[in-house]
């Protein structure tokens, strides 16, 4: 009884994360919209991210409801990107409110972004990743990195705001960070509730 009622709990939770994965993904892409003809167009899938990892999201979960077998890519894709991404907006956003002053916009960014961050985690802690994935996930990731830091975009489209020194920093911590979560989702011992 009490599995079953687990059972249903879980798949509930599961429904309203795709829908809101869903429903944040268009809103963002709204928010992020009126600035994406200052972006390189060729840049746009490595600038863009609360449009992206949302609706990444929202096909795991799909795929997790729907008891379907997970692909290694999209897991990878959907959960390191968003877990790294959530910790940077710890970082990111306090620098620039440091810098430019309290605003209630970016301080309700920071937890939209943890929202889908806060399930990349979970993904990463429960599921087993493959070593190609991650090594994808690595060589886009990087890429991005760089070019937000050329093009001053880090994906939250205002680098160009923080001081210098702290978008150095902003850059070192993204890659850190990447490094770090990506060797843990690789060595971590957990089989993953789909095995």
């Amino acid at each position: 009884m009490a599995d079953k009622v687990l059972s249903n709990w879980y798949h509930k939770v599961v429904i309203y994360l795709i829908f809101l994965d869903f429903f944040w993904s268009v809103a963002a892409l709204w928010v992020d919209m009126p600035k994406l003809p200052d972006i390189p167009i060729w840049a746009w899938p490595a600038v863009v991210i609360c449009p992206i990892y949302p609706i990444l999201l929202a096909l795991v979960w799909l795929k997790i409801y729907r008891k379907q077998k997970l692909n290694k890519y999209l897991l990878a894709f959907a959960s390191i990107p968003s877990a790294i991404f959530g910790v940077l907006a710890l970082v990111y956003y306090q620098m620039l409110m440091a810098q430019n002053g309290f605003d209630w916009r970016d301080f309700g960014q920071i937890f939209w972004v943890l929202f889908y961050s806060g399930q990349g985690w979970w993904l990463i802690l429960k599921y087993k990743f493959r070593g190609l994935p991650i090594l994808a996930v690595c060589g886009y990731l990087t890429v991005k990195f760089i070019l937000d830091y050329k093009f001053l975009t880090f994906g939250y489209l205002e680098v160009g705001d923080i001081a210098a020194e702290n978008r150095v920093l902003l850059f070192g911590l993204a890659l850190f960070l990447l490094a770090v979560l990506s060797i843990f989702a690789l060595i971590k011992k957990t089989k993953g509730l789909n095995g």
